[in-house]
């Protein structure tokens, strides 16, 4: 690879992308009124009665005022920073996704529960969750140098955030603990999957194959 290239291919691009089509989203939000929320926010009735599955998704790329897509912008942000360039984008890309799968996954499983049918949720929190979930498995496996990534630090973060998100309203914390779950889960594969090709490389190279 050319040295020249090198340093723009590990720019976090790809949270970069993400980050600018959520704020391009909201623009579009504020002026076209509630047609975007009506037509992409997630409930179990759009979800399970009308066959919407596409809100899986569209939900995940709508955020309710400016400081509900600063702050997760924000963490997305250092989150893509910190994990991108150690992960690889494609992998990012897919954990972010899985992540907010698992989270709205768990949003309409607890909906479900509580009987609010109608009851909707929008919001990047679930798929965020979910690569802080991931941080916390690679401080824990320590597949890789990551000198300022703590479990600890992970750790506080987390129960931070779940514990504002209790004391605040109108927060999907359901959504927050699926999403962290299921990207720890995700990150705990990754480093085993990680340390599976290092020992393999490691193989290689002591035995001289290839």
């Amino acid at each position: 690879m050319n040295r020249d290239y090198k340093p723009i291919l590990e720019l976090p691009f790809v949270s970069i992308i993400l980050v600018i089509i959520n704020a391009v989203i909201f623009l579009i939000c504020t002026f076209d009124g509630e047609m975007l929320y009506n037509i992409g926010d997630i409930s179990p009735n759009s979800f399970f009665a009308k066959g919407e599955y596409y809100r899986v998704i569209s939900a995940m790329f709508l955020h309710a005022d400016i400081t509900h897509i600063i702050n997760n912008m924000l963490l997305l942000a250092g989150l893509g920073a910190m994990l991108e360039k150690e992960i690889g984008h494609i992998c990012f890309l897919a954990l972010y996704f899985l992540s907010g799968l698992g989270g709205q996954a768990a949003s309409l499983g607890y909906k479900l529960f509580a009987d609010e049918w109608y009851v909707g949720s929008i919001g990047a929190s679930g798929a965020i969750f979910g690569l802080v979930g991931v941080l916390l498995a690679m401080a824990l496996c320590r597949v890789t140098p990551m000198p300022n990534v703590t479990w600890q630090r992970v750790v506080l973060v987390v129960a931070y955030s779940l514990y504002s998100g209790i004391r605040a309203a109108n927060i999907d914390n359901a959504a927050h603990i699926g999403g962290f779950v299921s990207g720890f889960l995700l990150g705990l594969l990754l480093c085993l999957f990680l340390k599976w090709r290092r020992q393999r490389k490691q193989n290689i190279y002591r035995n001289g194959w290839g």
